[in-house]
């Protein structure tokens, strides 16, 4: 493959789509390589990911790739890695056009670079990262829209430590453009592809999770289950085969095998996913920060972006991700170009005690100066200054007495401003500090004062005011799984706002909680902590959609049996009724008619024609009277009329439609016998 120039750190003239101007190259690889960059409209820093001109010019990428894109454009979620802009770019150099995709630039790197340094998850915390994942997923599949390449270094980590999914919508066609290359695809690429993948079916929402299964057994294990030393031994190796469970999985192993089944009707959907991670997460204890990674790069001062005037721009620059490893789950082995400085976020240490006994000098001794030879006092020294101390005393007293003194008033629940001016008249050296209360719960409200109310105080002396920060902030509690009822009352008793919001669901019951949001803040997550009377959206189960009951006339039983099994109703056949329209076998009515709803698992009455309703043609007694042969073929549903002779004559020759029926000749209700009686 060709070298391009996504290769190099990009020159600085290097502007991609007349407005990112590509800073550096965070990493590279055969398939696409990363960029820092600097959007000049939106004034902000961006990850610029370019893939190269040799896969877009692979047969089908270009419309699969766009239309992917188009897709996942409107999804935003919070575990999702924003996506700014995507379109096509001729790199200088490249006689071929590229593609580019512009994310939000994150700061703590991904699972993988996690992994790579030999570092492992506890249970606690990759059910954590598998939540977030799964809340991803899950809504990716409401849109039906799939992945396509779940795998750690899809996983990314923002400093506040939640994790993101990257590389929706162009991660599918990407994969896809390397699986079909000649020789097929390499084996870090099919580590994490589902059996049917493999099997060379098409990627669907169960991939997804199986995926996430296997990333999060690698981050618990420090091993990919299956993985072998070539790419059709991987792919080989988990077909028909369940995921191997070991005791470092711990709680967890039942999830992530349910999630790992190598029949995807039998796997579980992200959804219950992320379900089943809740309720296993009653069983674990809560987690320790996940050791993200966090690069920063040397100072840009003189490299800072420049505008089109050539003057620097400067902004608050939140540090990349490492990438590498991201690169290389599409692509060859990734040649990192940024410089980085790598370390675990830790938590801050406690700052040294500079009193503590180690810290403290002994002071030396002075020096005892040297005695000089006493000389005896003017004896009236002495009472002249007795008479100096008391004279002190006597002002002191008089200063004390003659300072205004004044009673603190009862300042609380007033507003700061307004008690400020309540104090102003007393001189007083008023400082203030805030608190939040549930007392006082109303913002710059006074909480308390020192010294409190009823006291006195002169000018001059400290007065301190408690000021109000708003009521005691509370926790936000996970609800989902939740019955929605316990939920709204869990909510209520925390003095949350809750309401809800009712979504059609075929998997989850009637009124359980499938989600749940802040919508003044959707990326806050269980935990987080914020003000009584937040709003929070719960999204609730209303069960089933209802089904609209399709036109079954004139269709055969078993047609009809199976269009209605596919919607979830079921069918009942009522008594059949003899129709002279409707052929033998097919659907003359049905209960309720098209057009109408049900319930999942009601049922559709439907009544099937048996045909025209036939008699048989009797045997006659042998020389029998008109008469007689009338009432026998009368009875047996047909019309008798004489054609010839005498009604007291003996029947002489029968007739239908001109000719002679037989004894259990089959005919339609009604029709006409003509007999001539001699």
């Amino acid at each position: 493959m060709s070298t391009s120039p996504t290769d190099t750190p990009s020159a600085r003239s290097e502007v991609v789509a007349g407005r990112y101007a590509l800073e550096s190259t965070v990493a590279s690889g055969a398939t696409f390589a990363i960029h820092d960059a600097w959007d000049r409209e939106a004034q902000r820093w961006v990850t610029v990911k370019i893939i190269r001109s040799e896969i877009v010019r692979t047969a089908g990428f270009l419309p699969a790739f766009r239309t992917s894109m188009q897709a996942s454009a409107s999804v935003s979620h919070p575990n999702l890695v924003a996506v700014f802009d995507w379109g096509l770019h001729t790199l200088h150099g490249d006689a071929g056009q590229s593609a580019y995709v512009v994310t939000e630039r994150l700061e703590a790197g991904s699972l993988r670079d996690i992994l790579d340094r030999g570092r492992a998850l506890t249970a606690s915390q990759a059910l954590q990262v598998g939540l977030d994942i799964c809340h991803a997923l899950a809504e990716v599949h409401r849109r039906n829209l799939v992945h396509g390449d779940v795998t750690p270094s899809k996983v990314l980590f923002g400093a506040d430590g939640r994790a993101r999914l990257a590389d929706l919508g162009f991660a599918g066609p990407v994969q896809a453009a390397q699986w079909s290359a000649p020789g097929g695809p390499e084996n870090h690429m099919v580590l994490y592809a589902s059996p049917e993948v493999a099997s060379g079916k098409t990627a669907t929402a169960a991939a997804d999770v199986y995926g996430l299964s296997l990333s999060l057994v690698e981050s618990l294990t420090g091993s990919v289950p299956f993985a072998t030393d070539s790419a059709a031994a991987t792919l080989r190796g988990r077909v028909d085969r369940l995921l191997p469970v070991s005791a470092d999985l711990g709680v967890l192993a039942p999830v992530l095998e349910h999630a790992a089944r190598p029949n995807r009707s039998e796997r579980s959907t992200a959804v219950e996913f992320g379900l089943e991670l809740v309720n296993t997460a009653k069983r674990l204890p809560r987690p320790e920060p996940i050791p993200i990674v966090m690069q920063s790069q040397a100072s840009r001062s003189a490299d800072e972006p420049a505008d089109a005037s050539g003057v620097p721009v400067t902004a608050d620059h939140a540090s990349v991700p490492s990438t590498d490893h991201e690169v290389a789950a599409v692509g060859d082995e990734v040649r990192a170009t940024a410089p980085s400085t790598v370390a675990d976020v830790q938590p801050q240490q406690e700052p040294q005690r500079l009193n503590s006994v180690d810290s403290m000098q002994t002071p030396t001794a002075a020096p005892t100066p040297h005695r000089q030879p006493s000389r005896s006092r003017p004896r009236w020294v002495l009472p002249a200054i007795a008479a100096v101390v008391v004279l002190v005393a006597i002002l002191g007293a008089r200063i004390a007495l003659i300072t205004p003194t004044y009673v603190v008033p009862n300042l609380v629940g007033q507003d700061e401003a307004e008690a400020l001016n309540t104090v102003m008249p007393f001189s007083w050296v008023v400082s203030s500090t805030s608190e939040r209360s549930d007392e006082v719960p109303t913002r710059g409200a006074i909480i308390r004062t020192s010294p409190p109310a009823g006291e006195s105080l002169r000018e001059g002396e400290a007065f301190a005011l408690v000021v109000s920060d708003g009521p005691l902030l509370r926790e936000l509690p996970e609800v989902t799984g939740m019955n929605g009822a316990d939920a709204l009352g869990l909510l209520d008793g925390i003095g949350f706002e809750p309401f809800t919001e009712v979504v059609f669901n075929e998997v989850i019951e009637v009124g359980e909680v499938i989600s749940w949001q802040v919508p003044d803040d959707p990326t806050l997550s269980t935990g987080a902590e914020v003000e009584p009377g937040t709003l929070i959206r719960l999204v609730l189960s209303g069960g089933p959609a209802p089904r609209t009951v399709p036109d079954l006339l004139g269709k055969v039983v078993g047609v009809a049996r199976a269009e209605l099994v596919n919607l979830g109703l079921r069918i009942v056949e009522t008594d059949g009724v003899h129709s002279d329209e409707i052929p033998e076998g097919e659907i003359l009515s049905q209960d309720p008619v098209p057009g109408s709803e049900l319930q999942r698992g009601e049922a559709v009455a439907v009544t099937v024609s048996l045909g025209p309703d036939l008699i048989t043609f009797p045997s006659l007694p042998r020389n029998a009277s008109f008469e007689e042969a009338q009432r026998i073929l009368t009875d047996a549903g047909f019309v008798v009329e004489l054609a010839l002779g005498t009604t007291e004559g003996k029947v002489e020759e029968i007739s239908i439609n001109g000719e002679e029926p037989s004894v259990g000749d089959e005919f339609p209700g009604g029709t006409v016998i003509s007999i001539t009686a001699v």
